[in-house]
């Protein structure tokens, strides 16, 4: 799936009525569907924030915030399972200064979206994904269809 652009944004604008509430009604479902992993995006994003962090908007179809700071750019570089430019839980994206690109910011809101879809049970589907890639003889995280769609969002950016 890929991000809308401004111009598709402002299509949205100019829809009928009916359109327009199906889409801001849809968002907001997805918005509450997710908000306990926003919660925790939040809990986890709030030391990055309290030491020089910055908070950005994504203005997208799926919306989320973008923290990104020293703090963030510390914890990604030593992540446990390796280090990364930035990650998604719920509507919260923690990036690094460096490292972020459009493509990857992409590749994290396709994240935002699959969270916004599967809401609490994303972790659950996330991590049965990469049993199901590992007990396939494939790797757990290039080969977790979650990623693979993500990914696949990246390179139409």
């Amino acid at each position: 799936m890929r991000t809308p652009t401004n111009k598709q944004i402002d299509g949205i604008a100019r829809a009928s009525p009916t359109r327009r509430l199906a889409f801001w009604v849809g968002g907001a479902l997805g918005i509450l569907w997710a908000s306990p992993l926003t919660a925790v995006g939040m809990i986890l994003a709030l030391p990055v924030l309290l030491w020089r962090g910055k908070v950005h908007v994504v203005r997208t179809k799926t919306p989320a915030l973008m923290i990104s700071g020293p703090v963030a750019d510390y914890i990604l570089d030593r992540h446990p399972f390796g280090p990364m430019c930035a990650m998604a839980i719920g509507h919260v994206v923690i990036a690094e200064k460096r490292g972020l690109t459009p493509q990857v910011l992409t590749h994290e809101l396709a994240h935002v979206r699959q969270a916004a879809c599967w809401g609490i049970l994303f972790p659950i589907a996330y991590l049965a994904a990469s049993v199901w890639a590992v007990l396939h003889g494939q790797d757990a995280y290039w080969h977790n269809v979650f990623e693979v769609a993500a990914r696949r969002a990246e390179k139409h950016a």
